[in-house]
């Protein structure tokens, strides 16, 4: 399915107001890509099932503070993202756990909404600063999960080129974070930069 940004702003302004074919039409843009992402953390396809159902309804029950003209990708990704590393966490303590080791003092829990909402945030302050042109070719790979092939010629631009702007735009995104005092202190920056921009 392939849909435009403006659709999906559309969408987010109806699902603020409750619009359950809102709700249905971005799960079905987003579905397969924020699964393969969660897929890549998790390797574990039941556990992807889900962590992929809950970042959905994270997002029904959360839909009153999404904001408004703003696209829900970056949201979802941070989400999903948020959730996989709590489940690893939770995964590891088991496993350590059956083998009798102790339990991990340092892994701080599950990220809060505020954890989260200072992520999102962040990453779409960078995302915002990108020149045009480059915004949409990562936007299009990096949240909405399309191929460079595909952005390509969505874009009517060389494949090169989207590869050259996904580039460009990672090195920016991680120099941006990486100058951000609150993301220093707060140490929230580097894992989740690191998965969107990997």
């Amino acid at each position: 399915m392939t849909w435009k940004e403006s659709d999906e702003i559309l969408w987010v302004d109806a699902l603020r107001n409750n619009s359950t074919e809102a709700f249905d039409a971005l799960y079905r843009a987003y579905f397969p890509s924020v699964y393969a992402n969660i897929c890549r953390l998790v390797r574990e396809p039941s556990a992807a099932q889900d962590i992929v159902q809950e970042v959905f309804i994270r997002l029904w029950e959360k839909r009153h503070q999404l904001k408004p003209g703003q696209p829900a990708g970056n949201w979802l990704f941070v989400v999903s993202y948020n959730r996989s590393v709590s489940w690893l966490r939770k995964d590891l303590r088991e496993k350590l756990r059956v083998e009798g080791l102790e339990s991990l003092p340092d892994l701080p829990g599950e990220p809060g909404w505020d954890h989260t909402s200072l992520q999102l945030e962040m990453l779409e302050k960078a995302i915002e600063q990108l020149p045009p042109q480059r915004k949409k070719v990562f936007l299009l790979c990096k949240v909405q999960g399309r191929t460079y092939a595909e952005a390509a010629s969505e874009l009517q631009i060389s494949h090169y080129t989207v590869k050259e702007h996904i580039q460009k735009a990672s090195h920016f995104i991680r120099e941006y974070v990486r100058l951000q005092p609150e993301w220093q202190a707060l140490a929230l920056g580097a894992p989740l930069v690191a998965h969107l921009l990997g």
